[in-house]
């Protein structure tokens, strides 16, 4: 950002610093890449100060409880939370059972697709055992001035491509397991295949079936057959695992 740009950027947003009681500025550099958005030091004891007319800062620091809900389904609200520490589950509701669908991790941005998409919430997200410690932000922060939106849209943009970033490592981390366990079991089949040819040769057996088709091949086929459907069975996954992610 130039030194005029930083300049009249602060001069638009100083009219909306009025925040009664805003956090410590240091705290945002626990957001993941908001230095790199906001390198410029300065600019940040003005994010922290802005707020509405009520004088609620659009940033606020969270002790949340164990048990109590971040996001409820149904809701619509313009909230986005950073957690701090602890952790949180994000809740959905199959045929009328609660379901675990994700397991936040410290760092881990959440609730940021449903604001975007200005959609109601779609899942809940409850705060696990030992409560948890947030950074809650009002998306109306976005609102103050064109230029800083462009930077926080920024900023959100760089947390979702982390999050698809591990959400692939898991995706690739079942995958790779998942060829490993069939790995293993072709082998096996693959022994017996010809443990059994060799008993069968060993009592001169023959099936009239066994003369028109090679067993190896047979069973290479059927290996492959697997693998096409492993391989279908991925991309549904990842499909749903990128569904997933916007849930709320």
């Amino acid at each position: 950002m130039e030194e005029s740009e930083l300049e009249r950027l602060i001069a638009s947003l100083e009219q909306y610093a009025r925040a009664k009681d805003p956090i410590d500025p240091e705290l945002l550099k626990l957001i993941p890449h908001f230095t790199t958005i906001f390198p410029d030091r300065r600019l940040w004891p003005v994010i922290v100060k802005l707020s509405g007319f009520d004088g609620i800062a659009h940033f606020e620091k969270k002790e949340i409880k164990a048990g109590e809900k971040l996001i409820v389904e149904g809701r619509f609200d313009q909230m986005i939370y950073w957690i701090l520490k602890g952790s949180a589950q994000v809740v959905i509701r199959v045929k009328g059972q609660a379901k675990v669908i994700h397991n936040t991790q410290a760092g881990e941005c959440i609730g940021e697709l449903g604001v975007l998409r200005e959609a109601i919430r779609k899942a809940d997200v409850v705060v696990g055992d030992g409560g948890a410690v947030v950074l809650e932000l009002d998306w109306a922060i976005t609102e103050k001035d064109s230029e800083l939106g462009k930077y926080f849209y920024h900023l959100i943009a760089l947390n979702l491509a982390d999050k698809l970033d591990k959400a692939y490592d898991r995706q690739l981390h079942i995958i790779s397991n998942s060829l490993k366990i069939l790995h293993d079991k072709t082998t096996q089949l693959i022994e017996r295949n010809r443990t059994l040819e060799e008993l069968l040769a060993k009592y001169d057996i023959t099936f009239a079936s066994m003369s028109h088709a090679d067993p190896e091949q047979a069973l290479t086929q059927a290996i492959i057959n697997l693998k096409e459907s492993l391989s279908l069975l991925e991309q549904q996954e990842d499909r749903k695992n990128l569904d997933m992610l916007g849930v709320v």
